[in-house]
């Protein structure tokens, strides 16, 4: 494709490839010097060396080659992406859903809907990129931009309609989805995560704020304080929520192990909900893609069919049922998560309940005290373990954590062996909760991913030991 065709300039010189890594080699390949902690301007001429014909860039570089300037190289990139995949965004209804917890799931429960109601609809997000029974890695909750509108594409090609995405904050921070209008844009909630980032929660909360503003349609929780000032800013959104005044609202909650029922107001219409995941949060999360629907002009019998048949979403509450005990497997990774999720627990657990956790390395630090009082307010013992340590020291994270553990509780560097011990100190009817990880399929240790999932590793060591 011509470079005129890709962004607004003068050359029409033919562009074959999109590239912010200056090491890769590439075939007339344009060169996005992005800046950062690492500053992409200072590669450029590696770039060309490797193939690069142009650049775009924030300043002039004295390199002999043709140079787009802009004021945001990572804003070019993501408009010059969508131009050079012939902007798929424009042929495809899309759905986005920003908050800290809960995105993964809701997602889920509106592709599960969209199904039902015979239409084709793609996932993008933490699990990675589902679409016509395809399934794409990602190592992003929402992929690069060159990724992304390449994916996009893909997802155009196979005759998919809709596309639910999970819009974290440090896509819309980073511009990463600049240049898609969302038919539907969703907030589920906002707690304390990736200050490592942002520095702050209100910094954190603008740049979902400042994305979710720009939907042609919004749905938030007007249960969540942050929630309640978004409603403020719009005039134009659904509100669902248990608790305050909505457009979209649940009474008569009843939940167990498997899972949870209430009836749903939907603008007005009655639905009988009946969800396979248990806890209030998953009420909040059906709720969430009920409304979503409701915009996307669902029929509320079909909503409620929709949300009838997901049985499982990966790394969500999944149960492992053993001889000994319940086994459950969560990717709750912040304090708020983690309370949600053993506040479910609670709610049917007839045991004790022993709670596996960790935290990421080279994030924020400031949360790991607060997920060591999470755990410890519902656990009756804690293994404190290594989640992704990255460069980070293990032991020196998990010090960190127990801080704020005041129940009975052991650390164990290695997560299989944390999960061995807590499995072993488990009585009949016991529950173990293994957090912080969920469908991931590798531990990041030292920059390196290695190959590793708790589900699989539990499912290898029943079978080993025959519980």
């Amino acid at each position: 494709m011509e470079l005129n065709k890709i962004l607004n300039c003068e050359y029409s010189i033919e562009i074959d490839e999109l590239s912010i890594d200056s090491r890769a080699k590439t075939n007339n390949g344009l060169y996005f010097c992005l800046s950062g902690n690492v500053d992409g301007h200072n590669y450029a001429k590696q770039a060309v060396d490797n193939g690069a014909v142009a650049l775009v860039c924030e300043r002039r570089l004295d390199l002999p080659v043709p140079q787009i300037i802009v004021s945001d190289s990572r804003a070019a990139m993501s408009m010059a992406a969508a131009a050079y995949y012939g902007n798929p965004q424009r042929e495809l209804i899309m759905v986005g859903i920003t908050g800290t917890n809960g995105k993964t799931t809701t997602s889920f429960i509106v592709q599960s809907i969209l199904k039902r109601y015979n239409k084709k609809a793609a996932v993008i997000g933490t699990n990675g990129v589902f679409y016509s029974d395809k399934y794409i890695s990602s190592q992003l909750t929402t992929p690069d931009p060159i990724e992304l509108f390449g994916i996009l594409r893909q997802i155009v090609d196979s005759g998919v309609q809709y596309v639910i995405m999970e819009v974290s904050a440090h896509a819309a921070a980073l511009s990463k989805i600049k240049g898609i209008t969302f038919d539907v844009a969703a907030f589920t909630n906002l707690t304390q995560d990736h200050l490592d980032f942002f520095g702050d929660m209100e910094s954190y909360f603008s740049a979902k704020r400042d994305w979710l503003l720009t939907g042609k349609s919004i749905v938030i929780n007007a249960d969540d304080s942050y929630g309640l000032k978004l409603i403020k800013q719009s005039e134009k959104a659904i509100t669902y929520g248990y608790n305050n005044p909505s457009d979209v609202f649940g009474i008569n909650l009843k939940m167990s192990e498997h899972g949870l029922s209430y009836i749903l107001n939907l603008m007005d219409e009655i639905v009988r909900v009946k969800f396979s995941l248990p806890g209030r949060f998953n009420m909040y999360n059906t709720m969430c893609a009920a409304a979503i629907c409701y915009l996307l002009k669902v029929p509320s019998s079909i909503i409620q069919e929709g949300i009838k048949r997901v049985k499982k979403i990966d790394g969500r509450f999944n149960i492992i049922n053993t001889t000994i005990c319940s086994i459950i497997i969560d990717f709750a990774h912040t304090d708020d998560g983690l309370s949600n999720v053993l506040r479910a627990i609670k709610e049917f657990a007839t045991g004790k309940i022993i709670t596996v956790f960790g935290c990421g390395g080279n994030r924020d630090s400031s949360k790991r005290s607060k997920m060591g009082k999470a755990a410890s307010q519902f656990s009756d013992y804690v293994v404190i373990t290594s989640d992704n340590p990255r460069y980070e020291n293990p032991m020196d994270i998990m010090i960190e954590i127990q801080k704020g553990v005041t129940c009975e509780h052991t650390l164990i560097v290695d997560r299989r062996e944390a999960i061995r011990c807590a499995i072993k100190k488990a009585k009949k009817n016991d529950i173990v909760l293994i957090a912080g990880k969920g469908a991931e399929k590798y531990q990041e240790i030292d920059g390196i991913k290695i190959p590793y999932c708790d589900e699989d590793f539990v499912m290898q060591l029943v079978a080993e030991e025959r519980i």
